[in-house]
């Protein structure tokens, strides 16, 4: 039998009060079993306790491309922003792109400077 406190119930007390421990392939639905092996059970619990319900979206790309942009920036060789570029998930013609677009607006700024 099983003595559940419902007015202290967590996450982490049902996990134990259910025996999963050890058990977790027959106990986890799925995406929580998948979550389990990848991340542990601390986390697993914690991004179910946050999320739950909760559909997660997870970008092909960890970095925004301003910030690819503004570190390719940095260097004059196109070679090393095509790598910069690269490593963050991006084309190069998507970050010298968005370059251009910043010095384009740059000269419009300066343009708009000088008629005041």
């Amino acid at each position: 039998m099983i003595n559940i406190d419902f007015d202290n119930i967590s996450e982490e007390f049902v996990y134990k009060a259910f025996g999963v421990d050890g058990n977790e392939a027959e106990a986890l639905s799925d995406a929580y079993l998948e979550l389990f092996e990848l991340i542990g059970k601390e986390s697993m619990l914690k991004l179910f306790k946050h999320f739950r319900g909760d559909k997660i979206d997870c970008p092909m790309r960890l970095y925004r491309p301003e910030f690819i942009a503004d570190l390719a920036k940095q260097s004059a060789d196109r070679r090393e922003r095509a790598k910069i570029a690269r490593a963050g998930g991006y084309s190069a013609k998507v970050i010298e792109g968005l370059l251009s677009k910043r010095r384009k607006e740059n000269e419009v700024d300066f343009t708009e400077e000088d008629k005041q």
